[in-house]
């Protein structure tokens, strides 16, 4: 083994450079006595001159250059428009820069203590410039000093919000001296924690969090208040570079700049050792949720709310606090809203669970047996045609190729080479599927993908409680709740037969044989027979009017119908009344088989009358409207009135309640279109509720209106092309199709017991309301409903 031929040389001792100043007399206190006053006088003044230098340069500064007195009072960012739901819960927002303001109270501490440590170790000490740290500064650009920056918290915040990026070196100069009077000015006019709140406020996270509060729910899903120490310490080292220190593209570099920070909480002591030693070790631990316009809940909704707002403000003429029309992406309004975020959940949740889940994969199968699929049969080429060059036309793609000078033949070319591209689908990771298709293939792709709105509103006040426009947004952005109109076949029929009860032209217990009934109906100077089909045998047994409905019978609808005059002009009547007409709602016979096209939002808004012992309520999506400070801009005013008489409305909603199972007095069958909700399927429901389902010619719609004492939802369920349907109504009607949904949904709704909902049954026109003594006389009648 060798020796160390170092292990026996001593190092010299160093003496330290207080003994040596101990050795010998300092050369100071040799100086005279004159000598030392001036060198104490030039060392005052070497001291202060940077703070001179400063404040002789805030003196002369050009007040042209520097935010107005009411500028500084009153600071103008742009700031995110925030949606709330009824529970509190924050939807959404809508944004220039996703800025949200919060006080320092909604601070956390840890986010005080780790910017004062890491920025500012003096800022409850000094006005707005720190002489010390400006010293320090000058001396590390004058004479290399390794030490230390010069600005102060303030004088960040003074850069933030009244600074550009200077173009030059002499304008960054001009803008230091600006930032070092507004820093001084901002001292004068805020306390030390208003400027601090709103130097969290104002700073740039980056990816879409502008302020502490979008950052916190960007990075951590917490409220500003809510972040614990490494969280805070994390997003105040982006305050160095956010660029830099990214905790999404470059998360190395962010915990050693993390890091730092700590370090500099344990220096000022806001840390213990050991709260050091075991915090610097963990991971980042983000909750990554990245705000766009598109993401969170209810996305539909928002921007329905979105265009509501816009007309409320116009209509009403209402301004900001400059006098000027609102702008919501920028004046930071808080708008209240009736949904409710944990229905909207369910609902969005039931809708993938059918859709998804089990109803897409059986529409693919049955659809490839057709020719043109996914066309049905029956679509003649000029219709594919026809629907293809629409789909065509109104794409990004064919609008990008027609301003860059392409000829149609060459966009056609475009549009049928095959090239790799991301799809939806239900069945891939975050529903993105990656395929070489052509982009026509893309369009039948899209058209063979089944469509949904769903929409829950509470009768009693016409508050949306829950709204679902299409399978998902970001593929799927036109709405089927308010956008589209859809033929709603029978869920028109409860109508019929409340303004045949309403006229006593009929009793809910009124029997006709089941036979084949025709209309009579004008045509020209002569007439001409209706005569509805959907009953492939007639029974021939007696059959009273509330199993007709249940069972949705075509035949015994067109009776009621002829009975009442034939043309449902009272029906229409009331669709006027509730301000719900259009130009297909017709005083027609065949009204009564649901030949118009609703939206579901107007469907189920008729719908919630029935429910509501005949009153119509207008569907309320805004409660109330805030200006940023809390000013109430809007307040939702009620419209209400009556549509339908008390008590025809609640015997249809009996009849209603059979639609899951009513009995046939005569033969004993019992029956109802909507059965299947009380089997063991997994969306079975057992609570009461009333219903009607609907589906259309070809399949091509299906519905379902469900109703509960205080909740009405209605689903629509069907292809973008009517001509894109399920080849038979076993699986294309309503009960299939939107049924599920409903119940997935209200089975969810009802085992939650923090949602206040009714489970009790339908309340009466009054206390005392007597049964029917003709439905008595026949043993259908319980408390559970008609025919149950």
């Amino acid at each position: 083994m060798k020796k160390n031929p170092l292990k026996n040389i001593k190092p010299k001792a160093k003496t330290s450079p207080a003994k040596k100043r101990a050795g010998k007399p300092s050369e100071f206190l040799e100086l005279p006595k004159k000598a030392k006053k001036w060198t104490i006088i030039l060392l005052w003044a070497g001291g202060m001159l940077p703070l001179i230098f400063v404040y002789g340069m805030i003196f002369i500064t050009s007040e042209d250059s520097l935010p107005s007195i009411e500028q500084l009072e009153n600071p103008r960012s742009d700031e995110a428009s925030l949606v709330y739901s009824s529970d509190g819960e924050i939807l959404g927002s809508f944004y220039i820069a996703n800025r949200t303001k919060v006080d320092f109270d909604e601070l956390s501490l840890h986010l005080v203590d780790a910017l004062v440590s890491t920025e500012d170790e003096r800022y409850f000490e000094h006005s707005g410039i720190d002489g010390e740290a400006l010293a320090r500064a000058i001396g590390k650009g004058l004479l290399g000093m390794k030490a230390g920056g010069g600005s102060t918290i303030t004088q960040q915040l003074a850069k933030m919000m009244f600074h550009k990026r200077p173009k030059t070196k002499w304008e960054r100069i001009d803008q230091k001296l600006n930032e070092w009077v507004i820093a001084v000015r901002l001292e004068k006019r805020y306390t030390k924690e208003e400027i601090i709140a709103m130097y969290f406020n104002e700073f740039d996270f980056l990816n879409t969090a502008v302020g502490i509060h979008a950052a916190a729910r960007v990075y951590f899903n917490k409220e500003a208040q809510e972040l614990n120490i490494q969280e805070a310490a994390m997003l105040v080292g982006m305050a160095k570079n956010p660029t830099i220190y990214n905790p999404v593209r470059k998360p190395e570099n962010t915990l050693k700049r993390r890091e730092v920070v700590l370090s500099q909480m344990l220096r000022n002591e806001k840390l213990s050792q050991s709260e050091y030693d075991s915090l610097r070790i963990l991971p980042l631990g983000l909750d990554y949720n990245p705000e766009t316009h598109t993401s969170g809940l209810a996305p539909y909704f928002r921007e329905y709310v979105r265009l509501k707002v816009k007309k409320v403000f116009k209509q009403n003429g209402i301004l900001n606090e400059y006098g000027k029309p609102i702008d919501i992406y920028r004046d930071g309004v808080k708008i209240y809203t009736s949904l409710d975020s944990r229905m909207q959940k369910y609902a969005e949740w039931a809708v993938e669970e059918h859709l998804g889940g089990e109803l897409q994969t059986a529409f693919d199968k049955n659809i490839k047996k057709y020719k043109h699929n996914p066309y049905s049969n029956e679509v003649s080429k000029r219709a594919r045609d026809n629907s293809l060059n629409r789909s065509i036309k109104s794409s990004e793609r064919y609008r990008n190729l027609k301003k860059q000078g392409f000829s149609e033949d060459e966009i056609m070319k475009n549009f049928k080479k095959k090239i790799t591209m991301e799809v939806f689908d239900w069945n891939a990771k975050n529903y993105r599927k990656e395929v070489k298709f052509s982009p026509i293939d893309s369009i039948y792709h899209y058209k063979s993908m089944l469509q949904v709105g769903l929409v829950s509103i509470d009768p009693s006040s016409g508050y949306i409680k829950a709204w679902v426009g299409g399978p998902y947004y970001k593929d799927f952005k036109y709405d089927h709740v308010y956008k589209a109109k859809r033929q709603v076949g029978s869920t028109m029929k409860p109508f019929i037969y409340a303004a045949a009860i309403q006229d006593k032209v009929v009793s809910p217990c009124t029997e006709f044989p089941d036979i084949k009934y025709c209309v009579d109906i004008p045509y020209g100077s002569a007439t001409q027979q209706w005569c509805p089909g959907g009953q492939k045998n007639y029974g021939q047994e007696l059959t009273p009017v509330y199993f007709a409905l249940a069972n949705s019978m075509n035949n015994i609808t067109a009776k009621i119908i002829a009975m009442s005059g034939g043309d449902n002009s009272r029906v229409v009547g009331y669709f006027e009344n509730m301000g719900l007409k259009n130009k297909t709602i017709e005083a027609v016979a065949s009204l009564g088989l649901g030949v118009c096209d609703m939206s579901v939002l107007d469907m189920t808004t008729a719908h919630c009358v029935l429910s509501n012992l005949g009153y119509y309520n207008e569907p309320t999506a805004i409660i109330r409207i805030e200006d940023k400070n809390g000013k109430v801009l809007y307040e939702a005013q009620p419209k209400v009135r009556q549509i339908i008489q008390d008590e025809a409305a609640y015997e249809v909603i009996k009849m209603m309640k059979g639609v899951t199972g009513a009995k046939r007095p005569s033969d004993g069958k019992r029956g109802g279109t909507a059965a299947r909700l009380r089997t063991g399927k997994p969306y079975a429901f057992s609570g009461i509720m009333a219903g009607k389902t609907g589906t259309t010619q070809n399949n091509s719609d299906g519905w379902f209106m469900g109703h509960t004492p205080d909740l009405v939802t209605g689903v629509w369920v069907g292809a973008e092309d009517r001509g894109v349907h399920f080849s038979t109504t076993a699986l294309g009607q309503g009960a299939n199709t939107a049924l599920p949904i409903w119940g997935y949904y209200m089975s969810k709704v009802y085992k939650d017991k923090k949602i206040k909902i009714s489970h009790g049954d339908f309340k009466p026109p009054y206390e005392g309301y007597p049964r029917s003594i003709e439905c008595e006389a026949t043993g259908a009648f319980n408390d559970s409903g008609w025919g149950d």
